[in-house]
């Protein structure tokens, strides 16, 4: 299946559970109404102050003392419930997810995906990815970095290494109320970037934070595909999750009119959004700057906003 199909899937997964939802409250009402006719005719009546009301906002009549009636209602429903061995909330809406309240999308916004769909899509994108994530921060090995100085400098690579893995657990830990939003791991291959950033991922997922983790690639063939799409569902959940992981920044095509700008506006809008982004990249601070323009790294190195972290040392995938 496509990304677009696999996103389908998980909003048709969420509004299945509406419908589910939808046919135990009836169920439920039928079910209180037979055991207390009483209840019955109290729904009924909330139903018809409901269409009255609505009747009367569109002839613009603003009647007074709804509020009090329908409070004074919903206790008398509420206290007959407990009298026929009901929970008082028996008849109240259920939802399996009441961020959206099962409808896909939370917000203000009819196009902002809520965590819940996020969270299964990437499930079906990449599997149950945490659960068995091995690169996580218990099983960090320090011990197969070198313990010598690193040239030029009187700190060891170990040592070094070891800051920037306890930088990157404190901002997992922290989450959603990071000191930033953003993380950059730049330098070389080999230095554990991508290993740092998935175990912030496992930690952020263990503490309940829905995450996306996309390579580069990954994230801009789908940048694409959103923004040549006509499709009214088509919705990008890299945009509102709370944490998205970019890995291998720099891999990905260029793009006239789409790579760079469309990059902009992702970062863009998740910092308006005060969302949380971690990006890897092998590229240094000039060749990003070489390669996104000013625009982009103006966000990525703002420090109200961003923290780089400087992998420095030898490629450890060439050490025995």
């Amino acid at each position: 299946m496509t990304n677009n199909e696999l996103l389908k899937q998980a909003l048709k997964e969420r509004r299945a559970l509406r419908d589910a939802n939808t046919l135990e409250e009836s169920r439920r009402r039928m079910e209180a109404k037979r055991k207390c006719p009483q209840i019955g005719r109290l729904l009924d009546q909330q139903r018809a102050d409901i269409f009255a009301g609505l009747q009367n906002a569109l002839e613009g009549i603003v009647p007074h003392g709804i509020e009090e009636e329908t409070e004074r209602r919903n206790s008398q429903i509420a206290a007959l419930l407990q009298q026929n061995g009901f929970p008082e909330d028996y008849l109240s809406p259920l939802y399996s997810c009441p961020d959206c309240q099962d409808r896909g999308y939370a917000g203000d916004s009819s196009r902002r995906l809520c965590h819940c769909v996020v969270s299964r899509y990437q499930t079906l994108l990449q599997g149950d990815a945490w659960s068995d994530e091995q690169q996580t921060f218990e099983n960090y090995d320090e011990n197969r970095i070198p313990a010598t100085p690193m040239p030029g400098m009187e700190v060891s690579q170990r040592a070094y290494t070891r800051l920037l893995r306890e930088q990157c657990e404190r901002f997992a830990d922290s989450l959603p109320d990071t000191q930033v939003h953003n993380l950059l791991l730049y330098g070389n291959s080999g230095l554990g970037k991508t290993y740092l950033l998935r175990a912030i991922g496992v930690r952020a997922s263990q503490r309940g934070i829905p995450v996306l983790s996309l390579t580069a690639n990954n994230l801009l063939n789908q940048i694409r595909r959103h923004y040549f799409s006509r499709e009214e569902e088509e919705a990008a959940p890299y945009l509102e999750v709370p944490l998205l992981l970019i890995d291998d920044l720099g891999t990905e095509p260029l793009w006239e009119n789409i790579t760079v700008e469309q990059l902009f506006a992702l970062i863009d809008h998740r910092l308006n959004r005060r969302l949380h982004t971690v990006i890897s990249t092998n590229l240094n601070l000039t060749e990003l700057k070489d390669r996104y323009t000013e625009r982009i790294m103006s966000r990525l190195l703002d420090l109200q906003y961003s923290r780089k972290l400087a992998f420095l040392g030898r490629d450890l995938r060439l050490i025995d």
